[in-house]
C-alpha cells in the first residue's frame, strides 16, 4: 500500500501527471501506475483521467477557485474538513498566501467564522467557489505574525 500512498502523495504535489511520469516518480512501469490507479480509484479515491494526465479530482478544481479569488480579491466560499472530519462552511478572504511546505499546500486567509487568519489544507478543502464580493486589502502588519498561526 505504501506504493499507493506514494503515487496520491506525487499527484497532490504535481497536481497532474503522465502514466510515464508517474511510473518514472515511483520507479515501477506504466501498466503498474494504471493498475495501481484502478485499486485506489475502487477505493474512493477521486482520481481523475484528463488530457495531460491523471489529477486528483477536487483539488485541482480548488486550486483554480484560489487562484481566481487571489487575482480578483474576491470573498472565496469553501466547505473545509477539519482534522476531526467534520465539514464546516466558511467564507474566507484569501489575500495572504498559497504555499506548499512538507508536501502539502496550504491557504493562509482570513477567515469571517473565526474572525481570525486562519491555515487551511487544500486536501481539507471540499469544495470552494468564488463569490462576487470583493474584500479589502489586508493590513500590511508584519509577516512575523504568521510565525505563530497553526493549521484550522
Amino acid at each position: 500500500m505504501k506504493r499507493r500512498d506514494a503515487l496520491v502523495e506525487e499527484l497532490r504535489n504535481a497536481g497532474c501527471l503522465s502514466a510515464r511520469q508517474l511510473a518514472s516518480r515511483l520507479g515501477v512501469s506504466k501498466s503498474t501506475i494504471v493498475r495501481d490507479v484502478a485499486k485506489l480509484r475502487e477505493a474512493g479515491v477521486p482520481i481523475r483521467l484528463g488530457r495531460p494526465g491523471y489529477a486528483l479530482a477536487g483539488l485541482e478544481t480548488v486550486r483554480r477557485e484560489i487562484d481566481r479569488a487571489l487575482l480578483g480579491r474576491r470573498v472565496l466560499r469553501i466547505e473545509y474538513r477539519g482534522a476531526d472530519g467534520t465539514v464546516t462552511a466558511r467564507e474566507v478572504e484569501p489575500s495572504i498566501c498559497l504555499g506548499g511546505r512538507g508536501g502539502r499546500w496550504y491557504l493562509v486567509a482570513w477567515c469571517r467564522l473565526r474572525d481570525d487568519v486562519r491555515i487551511f489544507r487544500l486536501d481539507r478543502i471540499v469544495s470552494a467557489a468564488v463569490t462576487d464580493e470583493r474584500h479589502p486589502e489586508p493590513d500590511q502588519g508584519p509577516l512575523e505574525t504568521l510565525a505563530g498561526l497553526t493549521e484550522d
